[in-house]
C-alpha cells in the first residue's frame, strides 16, 4: 500500500537542518491531504483536512500562496491532535509514503507530532520516496548543481508526463492528486523500479497489466481557496483622485533615494536627480544607497552646490540572526533599514556601521545587527524601509504581534528618531499589484494602527531608483544585468516601475489621505544638520628617537647613512640632490610618510618578505633609493624627482 501526501504551512523554516523540536524554527501545518493506493494502483482512501490554528495565526504571506486564512482555518479546521491521529492511523497500514519534496512534508509532520507529544518513530521508519528525485533523470532539466539535472517542480513533472498543466497548486489536496497521478504513471513507465518501492518485479508487471493506459487523475472535487478572496482596499484610491483635497503648501522631502551607487540596482545620476529636485524647489534630499556609502561625497558636494540640504544615509541590511551567524541564505537576506545621519556624530557612526558591515558582517551582502546598531546609534534617524524591512516583512510573514515586538525594540533604541515608513506603488495591473501594491496597502494599514498605538510618526517615501517615469524600461534592463536574468524570464525579479524620483506634487497626491506622512518628511529634514565633509589631509606621525629634534632631522640622518652604504662616495652632485629632495619633502610635510614606509620595509626584510624594486614615480627619488624603499639608482638613469614630489604640482 502506498500513501501519497502533501502539506500546506505558515511558511518556511529558518534553517532546513534544525532539529524538529526547535519549534521556533519549523512552521505550523495548516492543511494535510493524502491518498492511499494499493500495489495495483487502485484508490483506497482520500482525506483532506484543514487544521484549526491554536496559538498562532496564518500570516498574509502564506495566505497569498495557498489562500487559507486564519478565519477560514478556524471555522473549517479540525484540531491538530485529531488530524495527527488520523494520519498515524493511515500510515500504519502502508509500506511506503510518497511526496514531491517529501523531506519537507515529513519534517513538518514530525515537528507537529513532537509538539503534540507524540512519537515520530512510525513516520520515519517507513520507506519514503520523493517523486522529484525519482524523476530527475527522466525530466532531464538543465540547471542543477555541478552541471547535473535539476529537480523538477511538480508542475514540470506533470507537464512532462501528461503534456498538460494542473490547477490549484499550493492546495495540498490538488498537489496530492497531481503527485499521485505522477507517481503511478512513473511506475507504469518503469521509471520507478521495484527496488525503490521494496517490492518484487512481479508486482510491477501486475500493476502495468492493470493499468495499460495513461493514468488519470482521481480523488476529490477541488476548489481553490483563492476563489472568494476579497481585493485589498486602499482608501487612497478615493481621496487621491480628488486633487482639490491635496494641500500644496505641505513640503515633501525624499528620504529614501537610491542613486547609481546602489550598484546594478539604482539608475539615478546624482547631478541629474538633484537638478530635478532643484527645479521642483525641494529644500533637502537624502541619499540611501544599499549597504554602502560610495556616492556620499559626490552627492554632498552636488547638493550644496545647488543650495539643497544633503541628507547622508544608507539603506542597511540587518542580519536576522546576528552578525556572526553565516550558515544559510536566510542569514544573507538581511532586513532593510534606512539610516540617516542627523549630524557629524551620526555621520561618523554611519561610517562605522557600514565599514563593520563589510569587514565583519559580509555574507552575500554587507550586514549589521541590532547589537552593533545600538552601539553606534547616536546621531542617527531610522526609518522602517520598504516591504523588505523587518516590520513590513514580519507583518506579511509572521503576523502583527511579531512586528510589534520589533517595533518596540527600535523605538527603545531610537526614541523620537524612529519613523514608520509608508510606500505606495500602484500600477493598475492586477497581477503586478498583487505582488507588491496589495502588500503595501496591507502593511500601511497595520503601520498606521501601530503608529497610533505607540505614538510613532509616519513618513511617506517612494524608494526611488531612477529619475523619471520613462526611465523604468532602462532600469528594468539594469536589474536583468544585476541578477543575470533574461528580459523575458517570467520568474525574474521585477520592480513595479513606479520607483521614479517623484515630485512634491506627485507625492502629495499619492498620500493625500495621510498628509501628516508628507509633513513629517520635513520634520525629519529639520533635524538634519549641515556639516562639512572636506578635511585637511591627516598625515601619519612617526615616533623618532629622543636625540633628534623633529622627523626632518631624523629622516636626513638615516638618508645620509643609507646613501653612504649605497654609493662608494658621496659626490657633490649626490649631496646636492639629497638636500634638494629632503628640503622638498620638508616643505610638503611628508617626512613621516617616508619614515613609515622605510620602517615597514625594514621590518619586512627582517621577516624575509620579498620586496620588489619599486614602481612609478617614486623611483625618481634618491632619498627613496638611499632608504632602500626603491632599488633603482635615479642619477644613473636621469630620473626626475619632480615627477614624484613637486611643490608646484600638489596632488
Amino acid at each position: 500500500m502506498y500513501l501519497i501526501f502533501d502539506t500546506e504551512t505558515t511558511g518556511l523554516p529558518i534553517s532546513w537542518t534544525a532539529p524538529l523540536d526547535d519549534f521556533d524554527n519549523w512552521p505550523r501545518m495548516i492543511q494535510i491531504a493524502w491518498q492511499v493506493h494499493d500495489v495495483e494502483g487502485e484508490l483506497m482512501d482520500v482525506q483532506n483536512f484543514l487544521i484549526k490554528p491554536e496559538g498562532f495565526i496564518i500570516p498574509r504571506g502564506s495566505e497569498k500562496v495557498h489562500g487559507i486564512s486564519t478565519e477560514r482555518a478556524t471555522r473549517e479546521g479540525k484540531s491538530l491532535e485529531y488530524v495527527l491521529d488520523q494520519f498515524l492511523d493511515a500510515i500504519s497500514n502502508v509500506s511506503c509514503i510518497i511526496g514531491h519534496n517529501i523531506e519537507f512534508d515529513n519534517n513538518i509532520v514530525g515537528s507537529e507530532l513532537l509538539r503534540a507529544g507524540k512519537s515520530t518513530d512510525l513516520l520515519f521508519s517507513l520507506n519514503a520516496q520523493d517523486t522529484k528525485v525519482l524523476s530527475t533523470n527522466y525530466c532531464a532539466l538543465p540547471g542543477g548543481k555541478g552541471g547535473n539535472f535539476k529537480w523538477p517542480t511538480l508542475q514540470e513533472l506533470h507537464f512532462k508526463l501528461f503534456n498538460e498543466k494542473f490547477d490549484a497548486a499550493h492546495n495540498a489536496m490538488a498537489d496530492v492528486q497531481a503527485t499521485s497521478r505522477c507517481f503511478l504513471e512513473l511506475i507504469r513507465l518503469r521509471i520507478i523500479k521495484p527496488i525503490d518501492l521494496e517490492i518484487e518485479e512481479e508486482a510491477i508487471e501486475k500493476f502495468i497489466l492493470n493499468n495499460p493506459e495513461q493514468i488519470q487523475s482521481e480523488g476529490m472535487v477541488l476548489e481553490s481557496f483563492h476563489e472568494n478572496e476579497e481585493a485589498v482596499e486602499d482608501h487612497n484610491e478615493k481621496s487621491s483622485a480628488d486633487e482639490t483635497n491635496v494641500n500644496s503648501d505641505i513640503p515633501f522631502v525624499p528620504l529614501h533615494v537610491h542613486t547609481q551607487f546602489s550598484v546594478l540596482d539604482g539608475l539615478a545620476d546624482i547631478d541629474l536627480m538633484l537638478d530635478k529636485a532643484k527645479k521642483d524647489n525641494m529644500e533637502a534630499v537624502a541619499i540611501t544607497d544599499h549597504g554602502y556609502m560610495y556616492g556620499t561625497k559626490r552627492f554632498h558636494d552636488a547638493a550644496l552646490k545647488r543650495d539643497i540640504k544633503p541628507i547622508i544615509g544608507c539603506e542597511a541590511y540587518v542580519a536576522r540572526r546576528g552578525l556572526s551567524t553565516k550558515e544559510n541564505k536566510i542569514d544573507g537576506k538581511g532586513w532593510h533599514l534606512v539610516l540617516l545621519a542627523k549630524n557629524i556624530k551620526g555621520y561618523h557612526n554611519l561610517i562605522k556601521l557600514v565599514s563593520i558591515a563589510s569587514v565583519e558582517g559580509f555574507y552575500y551582502r554587507p550586514r549589521i545587527d541590532k547589537d552593533l546598531l545600538n552601539k553606534h546609534k547616536e546621531g542617527i534617524i531610522a526609518l522602517t524601509a520598504c516591504l523588505a524591512g523587518e516590520l513590513p516583512d514580519k507583518l506579511v510573514n509572521e503576523g502583527e504581534d511579531k512586528a510589534e515586538e520589533a517595533l518596540l525594540e527600535y523605538k527603545e533604541m531610537f526614541g523620537d528618531d524612529f519613523y514608520l515608513e509608508l510606500q505606495r506603488h500602484p500600477t493598475g495591473d492586477p497581477e503586478i499589484d498583487k505582488k507588491v501594491y496589495d502588500d503595501q496597502v496591507f502593511v500601511n494599514k497595520s503601520l498606521i494602527k501601530l503608529a497610533k498605538k505607540h505614538n510613532i510618526k509616519l513618513v511617506a517615501t517612494n524608494d526611488s531608483h531612477f529619475i523619471d517615469a520613462e526611465d523604468a524600461g532602462a532600469h528594468d534592463r539594469l536589474i536583468c544585468i544585476g541578477t543575470a536574468k533574461d528580459l523575458d524570464d517570467p520568474k525574474r525579479m521585477r520592480y513595479t516601475k513606479q520607483e521614479w524620483f517623484k515630485t512634491q506634487s506627485e507625492m502629495r497626491k499619492l498620500f493625500a489621505d495621510i498628509p501628516e506622512a508628507i509633513a513629517n518628511t520635513k520634520e525629519v529634514s529639520d533635524k538634519i544638520e549641515i556639516y562639512e565633509l572636506n578635511k585637511d589631509p591627516i598625515m601619519p606621525e612617526f615616533t623618532i628617537p629622543e636625540e633628534f629634534n623633529d622627523p626632518n632631522d631624523y629622516l636626513k640622518h638615516i638618508t645620509y647613512a643609507g646613501a653612504e652604504n649605497r654609493y662608494e662616495s658621496l659626490t657633490e652632485e649626490i649631496k646636492e640632490r639629497l638636500d634638494f629632495e629632503l628640503d622638498t619633502i620638508k616643505k610638503m610635510g611628508f617626512p613621516d610618510y617616508f619614515l613609515i614606509v622605510w620602517d615597514f620595509l625594514e621590518a619586512a626584510r627582517k621577516m624575509r618578505v620579498i620586496i620588489g624594486p619599486g614602481r612609478g614615480s617614486a623611483a625618481g627619488s634618491v632619498v627613496s633609493y638611499a632608504l632602500r624603499i626603491t632599488d633603482i639608482e635615479p642619477l644613473k638613469y636621469d630620473l626626475l624627482f619632480e615627477r614624484f614630489l613637486n611643490p608646484d604640482r600638489i596632488s
